[in-house]
This record gives structure tokens, C-alpha cells and sequence, in this order.
């Protein structure tokens, strides 16, 4: 909540609940004393009284804002507030004289006998105190909470910031080491197959445009990263002709899913280069998209060599995978998992938060 926000409107219904509620206690004073009649003059009193004390929001919001309760500080703070309540308690009670002087005999009461204002000042400087202690005590605690806001929002979008630069650190690690592996791929047909290189080399060059393009985008619509992984797997079906079968599933609920940029191509780089160990010729990799529960499932699964006998490894492509997976969803909301198919082969599922870019269909 801020004070410098409520609009005057709400100040004055503040206000006039504040009056009303001190009407109700003078005039039922009267009726518990047996004092019958008093009604209009009550009532006119203390609406007085509650809207004269508009100006200590104003009075105790500038005292507060402009020096603060600190403790290097607390001396000139409470030198001002002191100054504060003076001031307001003087407005208070000349404003409280003058609209009941003026309302009183437009109400058909006569004239308003406030007394004598020598002593009416420093008496009603006495509750003033109180109201001005609650309504300063008030403002600082808002202005406390104000600044732990602010300080809460600065620290979140410093770490959206870390987040950010570490995924582009991460994503700019990628792309050389993609690249330097598919160039490999090329030069190693280029001199065997030239219009296999210049088809290889086509399709690379369409892939790092789209890439390109998108160089600023940290998660994609599942159908744009499904087609960008298909651009690169041209690029490797150029190189083993019909030695690559590339299948994709997708769950119907998942359809939508947002999915990272890139994050396929490590896994489909590593089924290619480590499930064609040996001495085969071909591989066949699959790709099952779902969605289970509030969260989005990937796997994608070859029929290669499989894991090694030492166990699953994690080399620089899966750890890039898991460490983006990490900064954009957060410790603990994410995985990566390798693992070999019982049937042969390998199996590496990514799960992570799932959202959409846009509207899904109903």
C-alpha cells in the first residue's frame, strides 16, 4: 500500500468513517447521560473535527518521507516530527474553529462558542499527539514495507538478469561446438560426394540463419524447435543418406507446449555421434513429446550402441542442456535424464514446467 496513490477520494471516505464513528460515540455519550437533543450539534462537530484532520496526511507523509527514522538520523527525525505536530495541530484547530463558526448557523444552531482558544490550542494539541503519533507510525511502516518491495523486485530482476546473461553464456557455448561438429560432418563427405557437401552445406547455412533469427529468444513454440532440429538433421541425412530415420510423436496436450530454443540439437547431435559407434551404418531416433500433469516431457531415444558399460556420462552437450534447464525453470523444477533402452540404444528425458506462448485451442 502506498500513501502517495490512495486517491483524494478515498482519503475523504477515510476520513468521513473516521467521523462517524466518533459521532456515534459522543452522541451515544449523550443518551447513556440522559442528554437528549444534541444530534445536529454532534454530528457537525465531529465531521468537522475528522475532515480539519485531512492535512495530517500530508503533514506527517512529507515529515516521514523527508526525514526518515534511522539511526544516524533519528535526532533530525524527531526535531521535524515535533516541528510536524505543531504545525498540524495549529491547522487542526484553527480549521476545526472556522467551519464550525461558518456551518453552525447555516444549520439553524446560532453562533459556535469554541471558548477561549488561548487554552482550546494547547487541549486539543493533546489528542493531535495522539493522532499524529498513529497516522507518522503508520506512514513509516508503509514506507518500510515500500522499501522491502522495492528491494524484493530489484533482487528478482537482478537474478532475471543472471539468468539471462548465464543462458546466453550458455546458448553462445552451444552454437561453436555445434558448429565445429557439423562442419567436421561436411568435410568428411566433401571429397568423396561433392553435391552431398553442397547439399550439407545449403541446408547448414538455412539452419544457422534460422538460428540467427532467433538469437534473442530463450524458448520457442514446440512446432518452431521441431522444425529448426529438422533443418539440422537434414544437414546429418545428407552425410549417411538412408542411414537416418527421424520419427516424432506428439501428445495432443502438448501440441502447444514452449519449449527452450535448441535444446533438442545436443541430444539429437549425441544420438548420432554416439549411437553410430562401431560399425553400423544406420540409426533410427525417435522424439516423444507429452505433457504429464503441469509439466512437459521429451525423450528422445535411438537404437545405437548404447550407454557405455561405465554408465551414463554427461559431456558438454547434456551438461549445457541441464545447467539451461536449471536457470530458466529454477533449482529442482527441471530434469535431465540418460539412461540405456532395454531394447538397445539410449534414452534422454528432459522434464520441465509447462507453459505456452500463446492460447491454447479450446
Amino acid at each position: 500500500m502506498n500513501l502517495r496513490r490512495l486517491t483524494p477520494l478515498r482519503y475523504v471516505l477515510l476520513f468521513t468513517a473516521i467521523g462517524l464513528l466518533l459521532f456515534s460515540y459522543r452522541y451515544l455519550d449523550d443518551l447513556a447521560n440522559y442528554r437528549y437533543g444534541y444530534m445536529p450539534q454532534r454530528f457537525i462537530e465531529e465531521m468537522t473535527g475528522a475532515y480539519a484532520a485531512l492535512p495530517i496526511v500530508a503533514i506527517a507523509g512529507f515529515v516521514a518521507r523527508r526525514f526518515p527514522w534511522t539511526r544516524a538520523g533519528w535526532g533530525r527525525a524527531l526535531f521535524a516530527n515535533l516541528a510536524g505536530l505543531v504545525a498540524y495541530s495549529a491547522l487542526h484547530t484553527t480549521l476545526i474553529a472556522l467551519s464550525r463558526a461558518a456551518i453552525f448557523p447555516l444549520a439553524g444552531l446560532g453562533p459556535y462558542d469554541y471558548g477561549n482558544m488561548l487554552f482550546r490550542y494547547p487541549m486539543e494539541a493533546s489528542n493531535d499527539a495522539i493522532f499524529y503519533a498513529i497516522t507518522s507510525g503508520f506512514v513509516f511502516f508503509l514506507q518500510r514495507e515500500e522499501c522491502a518491495r522495492r528491494a524484493e523486485l530489484d533482487a528478482a530482476e537482478l537474478r532475471g538478469r543472471l539468468a539471462q546473461a548465464t543462458l546466453e553464456n550458455l546458448r553462445l557455448q552451444l552454437q561453436p561446438h555445434f558448429l565445429f561438429n557439423a562442419l567436421n560432418a561436411i568435410s568428411a563427405v566433401m571429397y568423396e560426394d561433392v553435391a552431398r557437401a553442397d547439399a550439407m552445406l545449403i541446408r547448414l547455412s538455412e539452419f544457422l540463419r534460422a538460428v540467427l533469427a532467433s538469437s534473442d529468444v530463450q524458448e520457442v513454440s514446440l512446432d518452431d524447435e521441431l522444425d529448426v532440429e529438422r533443418m539440422y538433421l537434414d544437414v546429418m541425412r545428407a552425410r549417411l543418406e538412408r542411414g537416418l530415420r527421424f520419427d516424432v510423436r506428439v501428445d495432443d496436450r502438448a501440441a502447444h507446449a514452449a519449449v527452450p530454443f535448441l535444446v533438442l540439437q545436443p541430444l539429437l547431435e549425441n544420438a548420432i555421434r554416439h549411437g553410430m559407434g562401431g560399425e553400423r551404418a544406420a540409426i533410427a531416433i525417435e522424439v516423444d513429446v507429452a505433457r504429464d500433469g503441469a509439466a512437459t516431457v521429451i525423450s528422445v531415444a535411438d537404437d545405437g550402441v548404447g550407454v557405455a558399460a561405465g554408465g551414463a556420462t554427461y559431456g558438454r552437450g547434456l551438461a549445457n542442456v541441464e545447467s539451461r534447464l536449471r536457470v530458466l525453470f529454477g533449482e529442482g523444477r527441471s530434469s535431465c535424464v540418460i539412461a540405456a533402452r532395454p531394447a538397445g540404444g539410449t534414452c534422454v528425458t528432459l522434464r520441465f514446467p509447462f507453459a505456452t506462448l500463446a492460447p491454447e485451442a479450446p
